[in-house]
């Protein structure tokens, strides 16, 4: 390009960019606001990169709560306590589900997909065609599948604080939710269980960190694989709670590889202080590993139950407790799943220290808090297996509290609600970037930096939404009476 061309292509870029960021809106969906539902919004085609979408907690049913969101970095937001319910009821949008997401690095909070369904039989309640999203505090269930994206080679996944539940058509190729061939997925802080034939997991990324999740068949699921890494790459699966049941359709918990490695994938996973158990027969595999596999290095495990880990590959071993009869591992309440260690547990103590490697985080500092959240875990310098600290709750140090209060958005809390004039938030004033009061146009009524309340004395009696910012950390969303 021409020297004398670049100055005006630079200054219409910037322009653009200007212009999209300058008009970055806050938009409302619901009874009696500017659009009255997510379809509505869809159809208006008014959306600019960058809008911020809130939805009552209203039910919205077949037409009413389908889109497809074109435009990059939207945050759709469901407002309140109660999630906004999107119910497809046959309906769907692009022959692919309930919400399509087109745009690249959509976020969307507190929103509860279900009954998605399509003649192709793979309707999605989140169908990600663009590059990167995160989905926080949302429960997908009765789905053919959950989450279900393409395969861009591109984009990051942030999944947190979510539910997937019943999702699958039953085929064993739809899942509770399944991520294709994407640069990386972080799973946290989830409970996914009771996946229909399909695995409760399944990801194609070119790096998967899974940690801090609560992931079962329970009495009765009948999933294939808890996991499925069908192509590997770089794995790190960290203090997660996983069980296999009786009616399990695959035998395997863990498939790391079963599809082969494309180009440019490394072929390493790391197994560090997860608990296994296993209540199906024998002949099972807690780790199913393709002798490809360059390097597998599992510690501080427990392994509980009949099964063992299948494979050809250089594997590093350490500090994991292998023991064939659950009864004998020493759970709080194995039958109604919760393993916490007892006094008497063989796992308590015997972890070691895991070899570091640069790049990777293994450091074991939560652990998962039924349902989809964490709690610090606290050592006594001694790692036990597993994914719990024997009584760490009972450990935690009133600094451990705070920096709990401050990492965990679940913690997050607005009072008192309704209000006559003052809003106070949870978090100390330094955690916050701004607190916003929008009223039900979207309009910015009251803003404030750095602190941790907010006044509404000068406004009429009526419903605001409250938009709350913490420092590095997602965008919260409530719905305020002032009265």
């Amino acid at each position: 390009m021409s020297r004398y061309l670049i100055k005006p292509f630079l200054f219409l870029f910037l322009l653009f960019i200007t212009f999209n960021v300058l008009h970055a809106t806050t938009v409302t969906v619901g009874t009696g606001k500017m659009y009255a539902t997510p379809n509505a919004l869809y159809l208006a085609n008014v959306l600019n990169d960058g809008d911020t979408i809130l939805i009552d907690p209203q039910t919205f049913t077949g037409n009413a709560s389908l889109a497809a969101w074109s435009r990059n970095n939207l945050v759709i937001v469901g407002v309140g306590t109660q999630k906004t319910k999107l119910v497809a009821n046959g309906s769907y949008i692009l022959g692919k589900g309930i919400w399509v997401f087109i745009g690249n690095n959509i976020t969307v909070e507190n929103i509860e997909f279900s009954g998605a369904t399509v003649p192709d039989e793979n309707g999605a309640g989140i169908r990600l065609d663009g590059s990167g999203m995160t989905a926080r505090r949302c429960y997908f269930h009765g789905n053919e599948n959950g989450i279900l994206t393409s395969n861009p080679g591109t984009g990051d996944i942030l999944i947190e604080y979510s539910e997937f539940d019943n999702n699958g058509f039953g085929d064993g190729q739809s899942h509770n939710l399944y991520i294709g061939r994407i640069n990386k997925l972080t799973f946290r802080y989830n409970y996914t269980h009771h996946a229909k034939i399909g695995h409760n997991l399944k990801t194609r990324a070119k790096e998967n960190y899974i940690e801090y999740n609560r992931i079962m068949d329970e009495d009765t699921g009948t999933s294939s694989y808890l996991i499925d890494m069908s192509n590997g790459g770089v794995a790190v699966l960290k203090g997660n709670l996983l069980m296999q049941g009786i009616n399990t359709d695959n035998c395997n918990l863990i498939s790391f590889g079963s599809e082969g490695f494309p180009a440019g994938y490394q072929k390493v996973l790391y197994v560090i202080n997860n608990t296994f158990v296993n209540r199906r027969s024998p002949g099972c595999n807690f780790l199913n590993i393709s002798t490809q596999a360059t390097s597998v290095s599992a510690y501080n495990n427990v392994f509980a139950g009949l099964g063992s880990i299948a494979g050809s590959f250089p594997a590093s071993l350490g500090g994991n407790l292998v023991q064939s009869n659950i009864a004998n591992v020493g759970l709080a309440n194995e039958a109604g799943f919760d393993y916490a260690l007892l006094s008497n547990s063989p796992a308590i103590n015997i972890g070691v220290s895991v070899p570091a490697v640069s790049g990777l985080d293994f450091t074991i500092d939560k652990s998962y808090v039924h349902p989809f959240s964490y709690s610090s875990r606290v050592s006594n310098g001694l790692i036990d297996a597993g994914a719990y600290e024997y009584q760490s709750v009972l450990a935690i140090s009133d600094e451990d509290e705070q920096t709990e209060l401050l990492e965990n958005p679940s913690r997050l809390l607005c009072f008192p609600n309704p209000t006559e004039g003052l809003i106070q938030i949870s978090y100390e004033k330094q955690q916050v970037e701004y607190l916003k009061i929008i009223n039900v146009m979207g309009q910015v009524l009251v803003e404030n930096t750095k602190t941790n309340s907010i006044d509404l004395s000068n406004q009429s009696s009526g419903i605001y939404y409250l938009m709350v910012k913490l420092y590095k950390r997602d965008l919260r969303v409530f719905s305020i009476l002032k009265l």
